[in-house]
């Protein structure tokens, strides 16, 4: 899945800003996961400019192309939020343990995210 940047809004108030460090107005990306809480606003995974896998309001980007990819799994906790994204990283504490520097952790993302790449091949990583 790609999506386009088409403005910024602040992650906090939600409110259209100029600029960011994070994201490049007109820039497309790779969706890594896709994250949907009850109460909050749909949220795209993505890499921010500087590499970074973050979480980003997805009211700000346009769909270029809505391929999901075959690794993605489909999690819902109840009362809570559902999650598509791929498998590998749905297990508890994958997250907590890639940015804790695990090198299992970072090695699995790194796997995962050549094949989203892969999967939209003529998007930089």
């Amino acid at each position: 899945m790609i999506v386009k940047c088409l403005k910024i809004l602040d992650p906090d108030t939600g409110k259209k800003v100029e600029s960011s460090p994070s994201l490049t107005v007109g820039k497309e990306y790779v969706v890594l996961s896709i994250h949907v809480e009850d109460g909050y606003s749909t949220k795209f995974q993505i890499l921010r400019d500087d590499g970074t896998p973050s979480f980003h309001i997805a009211n700000q980007f346009e769909v270029v192309s809505s391929k999901i990819p075959s690794t993605w799994q489909v999690d819902f906790v109840l009362n809570g939020y559902l999650s598509l994204g791929p498998k590998a990283w749905s297990r508890a504490g994958f997250w907590d343990d890639y940015f804790d520097g695990d090198p299992e952790a970072e090695a699995i993302f790194d796997r995962e995210k050549e094949v989203l790449f892969s999967h939209e091949s003529g998007i930089d990583k």
